[in-house]
C-alpha cells in the first residue's frame, strides 16, 4: 500500500505533465513545500518502485503505472471535494485542503459508492475533471482568459487553491458555467475589462488573475438568457441560489 506522501508526489507530478510543464526537482519541492535533497530521495524510490522516470537535471515523468496511481489518487481528491461542496455546503474555497486530508484514509468502496451517490459526476467544483474508475478524462481544449480575445465567453474552470482568490471570485460571480462578455483589453500587460449578465457596471480583472480562469466562446445570444447557471457535476443553481447557500454557510459559522 502507497504511503499518503508518494500519492502527494504522484499527483503533483501529474498536475505539472498536465500543465506541460517540466517537472522539475525544484518544481516539485515548492509544490510540495519540501526541500529538493528530500524530493531527489523520493525520485530515487519511486523509479525503483516503477513509477516514474528519473533523470537529474532533467526532471521526470510517469510510467504508465505511476500515472494509473496519480489519476486514482486525483479521482478520490476531485470527488470529496465536490462532495463536501455539494452535500456538505462547504465553500468552494475550503474543499481542498479537507479533501487533501480525507483522500488518503478513505476506501476504494467508498469512492465508489460516493460516485455513485452524486451522480458519476465529471467535474469538481472548480471546474476540474473528474477521472472516471479507468481513469479516462473529458480533456476539453479551453482558452486562458489571459489569452482570449475581445468576446462572449462561459467560465468552465478555475485553476487555484487559493482560498482568498476564490472567495474573490465567488464575490464577483466568476464561477463555473458564468456567462460574461470581455470588453477591452487593457495593453502593456494592463487588466480585463468584463461584464456579467444582468451587471450594470462591467468589472476589471487582473492579467495574473486571469491566467487562472479558463474559458470556451459562448454565443452572444445566449448572452441575454437567465441567470440559471448550470453548475459542474449536473447541479444546477442560479447565481441568487449560490449566494443563499454562501449566507446559510456563514450563518453556521457564527458563535
Amino acid at each position: 500500500m502507497l504511503t499518503s506522501t508518494v500519492e502527494d508526489y504522484l499527483k503533483a507530478i501529474l498536475h505539472m505533465e498536465d500543465m506541460q510543464e517540466k517537472a522539475s526537482t525544484s518544481k516539485v519541492a515548492r509544490r510540495l513545500a519540501v526541500t529538493d535533497a528530500s524530493v531527489t530521495d523520493m525520485m530515487r524510490k519511486l523509479q525503483k518502485a516503477g513509477l516514474l522516470i528519473y533523470r537529474p537535471y532533467y526532471g521526470v515523468t510517469l510510467t504508465e503505472e505511476g500515472r494509473k496511481t496519480a489519476l486514482k489518487v486525483l479521482r478520490r481528491h476531485r470527488l470529496i471535494e465536490l462532495f463536501l461542496h455539494r452535500t456538505l455546503g462547504y465553500g468552494w474555497e475550503l474543499v481542498h485542503e479537507e479533501a487533501e486530508r480525507l483522500e488518503h484514509v478513505v476506501s476504494d468502496l467508498f469512492v465508489e459508492r460516493l460516485d455513485a451517490l452524486l451522480g458519476h459526476p465529471v467535474k469538481d467544483p472548480h471546474g476540474e475533471d473528474i477521472p472516471d474508475a479507468k481513469g479516462n478524462r473529458q480533456g476539453e481544449q479551453l482558452t486562458s482568459l489571459a489569452e482570449a480575445r475581445i468576446g462572449a465567453y462561459t467560465v468552465l474552470r478555475v485553476h487555484s487553491r487559493d482560498p482568498g482568490f476564490l472567495t474573490f471570485l465567488e464575490k464577483e460571480g466568476l464561477v463555473p458555467s458564468c456567462r460574461f462578455s470581455l470588453l477591452e483589453r487593457v495593453p502593456f500587460q494592463g487588466p480585463l475589462k468584463i461584464k456579467l449578465p444582468g451587471r450594470r457596471v462591467p468589472q476589471y480583472l487582473s492579467l495574473e488573475a486571469a491566467k487562472c480562469i479558463f474559458v470556451v466562446t459562448t454565443d452572444e445570444s445566449k448572452q441575454e438568457q437567465s441567470e440559471e447557471v448550470t453548475y459542474q457535476g449536473g447541479h444546477s443553481l442560479t447565481l441568487r441560489e449560490r449566494q443563499a447557500g454562501k449566507n446559510r454557510r456563514q450563518g453556521r459559522r457564527r458563535p
